[in-house]
């Protein structure tokens, strides 16, 4: 009878060590945890692509970028404020200077559901053209393009 009793002390004990163990354990990995980043704050972003559409009342540019870009699957709508900086190919601009199909690089802020652009820098058209392939030469009409001279006339 004693060695049950020992037995179930001991199994007891066991019980409780895991226990305070574990709870042990959790109060260390939710102290671990970095704290939410507070809701007032805004968090920033950078994004480069193609201007899709522009709203001058709303004062709205709509980006896309990435494979289906133009698609406007991957996108993202600006608000352009008084605060926005606008560069068009090195110089100061407004929303008027941007044009769609324009491939642009801005930086942003999201903040209570608003996207709010604080740069947007215009692209000059040969920096947008720099990424893709040059376009293929085709053939003169009548034949193939061989670098050879015509063949010439002789007098017999």
């Amino acid at each position: 009878m004693v060695r049950f009793t020992s037995f179930r002390i001991a199994c007891w004990g066991i019980a409780l060590a895991s226990t305070v163990a574990m709870s042990a354990g959790l109060a260390m990995a939710q102290a671990q945890v970095p704290p939410p980043r507070p809701a007032d704050q805004p968090i920033p972003g950078m994004l480069e692509g193609s201007v899709q559409k522009i709203d001058p009342a709303a004062g709205t540019v709509q980006v896309s970028w990435g494979p289906w870009g133009p698609s406007g699957v991957l996108g993202r709508t600006l608000e352009v404020t008084g605060d926005t900086k606008i560069q068009v190919e090195g110089r100061q601009g407004t929303l008027a200077d941007v044009r769609e199909g324009a491939t642009v690089k801005a930086s942003y802020e999201s903040f209570e559901g608003k996207t709010i652009a604080k740069e947007i820098e215009v692209m000059p058209a040969e920096a947008a053209d720099a990424g893709r392939p040059p376009a293929k030469s085709l053939p003169a009409e009548g034949g193939e393009k061989t670098g050879a001279q015509p063949p010439t006339k002789t007098q017999q």
